[in-house]
Order: C-alpha cells, then structure tokens, then sequence
C-alpha cells in the first residue's frame, strides 16, 4: 500500500472530505512487515514518517473480545476456518467500534468479518 497511488489518492480524497483516519495498530505491524521484506523500497524511516500523522486505536480488552466474535460469526458462517488471520480481525473490531469502515484493498477478509469496506 506505500507504494500504491490508488491507496494515496484515495486517503486525499478522504482528507478532503474532512474524514477522521485512524491507524489500527496492527496496520504498523502489517506496514513494518511490508518493508522489512525484500519486496519493498520503503525504508523504515520513510514509514515511520507516513504513519505519523495518524491517531492509533490499540488492541484493547474490548477490541480483542469484538475481534474474537467477528472471527468466530466468520467461521462459523464457513462452516470452519474462514482463511481471515487474527490482525484483520483486530482490524475489523476497531471498525465495528468506532462505527468506521475499513479502507482496504483486501475486501473479501472484511467482508466475511462482516464489517463496512472502502476500497481504492
């Protein structure tokens, strides 16, 4: 997503509208992640600057219960494992709180969550 220009507009477009961004922890994790690779030109200090100007949401007691509901709805609508790993969940969770959606490219994880997605 850091070197998405779709992702880049679509995050203008939302500043422009006045829309609130939160940062879901686990999205650092997932970002950090995403340059430590080898597939990545960003360096950590590139990144760390990107994700400054973001308010955090932490994984909290009530995040992780929301996220543990919203995973097991999921499975339970697959009749077994729905394939969605426990950071979108923590993700998801955040989004069900705060009555947001989730801006992402990866629509089919937070669909079967069951939550609002905003694509780019």
């Amino acid at each position: 997503m850091a070197d998405d220009p779709d992702a880049f507009a679509k995050g203008a477009e939302l500043v422009d509208q006045g829309e609130m961004q939160w940062l879901p922890t686990p999205v650092v994790a997932e970002a950090y992640y995403g340059v430590a690779t080898v597939q990545s030109d960003t360096t950590k200090q590139e990144m760390r600057n990107r994700l400054l100007g973001y308010p955090r949401v932490d994984v909290d007691e009530e995040v992780a219960r929301t996220a543990g509901e919203l995973l097991a709805c999921a499975d339970d609508g697959t009749g077994g494992d729905a394939g969605v790993g426990i950071n979108d969940a923590y993700i998801a969770a955040m989004a069900e709180i705060l009555d947001d959606a989730v801006l992402t490219a990866n629509v089919d994880d937070f669909e079967a969550l069951g939550v609002s997605v905003e694509t780019y």
